[in-house]
């Protein structure tokens, strides 16, 4: 029972997230903007309906997958940090609080 328990609270240690890493959102392609998504899901779906030019004809669709749209330089930090996205909390502006996800590219941690 007791090797159980510290077996337990040795797992619950190794799998603490690493600690939040402070950066800044950067727009992708020279962009002055970042756009936050809700989610991974929500992102892949954007992604494609602009692959398709949906957001010429009816923009309106992409603004239901969207957390928030941010100016580049934007103060954000790490919630989850992935290979190809991360999830982050934006920490100052109009939009600070403001969670969701972004690729790589889009945080810069200089």
């Amino acid at each position: 029972m007791f090797r159980t328990l510290l077996a337990a609270i040795a797992f619950c240690l190794v799998a603490v997230p690493a600690s939040a890493v402070e950066g800044r959102l950067v727009g992708l392609g020279g962009m002055d903007v970042v756009f936050v998504w809700k989610d991974k899901a929500a992102q892949s779906e954007g992604l494609d309906l602009i692959s398709a030019n949906v957001h010429r004809s009816n923009p309106t669709l992409l603004l239901g997958l969207l957390s928030c749209i941010v100016p580049t330089g934007t103060r954000a930090v790490t919630t989850d940090a992935g290979f190809v996205t991360h999830d982050v909390l934006v920490i100052e502006g109009g939009d600070s609080g403001c969670r969701g996800n972004v690729p790589v590219e889009a945080f810069d941690m200089r």
